[in-house]
């Protein structure tokens, strides 16, 4: 499992793994806390973090703490993306980036 890390003045940590069963790609969190707790977030998954480059929309985050799943749209080529980014919903501000193992 990769490792969650806060950017700039965020405390964010946790573990992130990739699930693939059959064509069906899952992405695991586990032990999520973030500083940025009372926030929506949302999900990406991108190449080397950069959202400028070709990025995938995980859509919100179900929780801001503990463990929960987020589904990678189907046909998505995972082994071209490499980090997830974790930003406030609606914003261009990032909260944790994980690499994807």
């Amino acid at each position: 499992m990769g490792s969650v890390a806060g950017v700039d003045s965020y405390r964010t940590s946790g573990y992130v793994g990739a699930a693939i069963v059959g064509s069906t790609i899952t992405l695991s969190f586990k032990d999520f806390a973030t500083s940025a707790e009372a926030e929506a977030l949302e999900a990406f998954l991108t190449i080397n973090g950069n959202m400028a480059k070709r990025h995938i929309d995980l859509g919100p985050l179900p929780a801001t703490s503990g463990a929960f799943d987020l589904a990678v749209p189907d046909g998505t080529d995972i082994s071209l993306f490499n980090t997830v980014v974790i930003r406030i919903s609606g914003s261009d501000t990032t909260v944790g980036t994980a690499s994807v193992p």
